[in-house]
């Protein structure tokens, strides 16, 4: 009788033991490289390098997790129709992503300005640009100083 107990509470724990998912392989948010970032200053409207860090790499993350956010779906594709000439090493696919002083996008009214990153590969990606809708006409986008 015990080892018939036995058996079955080996059986029992085998079988929750394989119920437990494997944990997956992802860079932390902070680990990321985004490689090339600086302030930006959009008419007047002042962004740290580690503002304009942090959304970078929020849009990476995404990327890389094939996850959005908000009702536009952040970070989408840039197709850059203004022809903007971005930082070096940035290279298309473009995604764009809304910035903020105070805290990185997470949905809602995604406000006027962007980062704009590229060259995606794995969880690393190259800083392009800030550009703002603020001062554009219709819904075009200019860059940021």
């Amino acid at each position: 009788m015990y080892t018939l107990l036995q058996t079955v509470v080996v059986v029992a724990l085998s079988g929750l033991a394989l119920a437990i998912p494997a944990p997956t392989k992802t860079t932390p948010f902070d680990k990321r490289t985004i490689s090339g970032v600086t302030a930006a200053d959009c008419d007047g409207f002042t962004f740290t390098a580690a503002q304009v860090a942090a959304a970078a790499s929020a849009a990476a993350t995404h990327v890389s997790r094939g996850t959005t956010v908000g009702s536009n779906s952040y970070p989408h594709v840039f197709n850059n129709r203004e022809g903007f000439t971005f930082n070096s090493g940035c290279r298309a696919p473009y995604y764009e992503f809304p910035l903020f002083r105070s805290s990185v996008y997470t949905g809602g009214d995604p406000s006027y300005n962007r980062v704009v990153i590229g060259s995606v590969s794995g969880s690393n990606a190259a800083f392009c640009d800030v550009i703002t809708h603020y001062g554009a006409s219709g819904n075009n986008f200019l860059q940021c100083d």
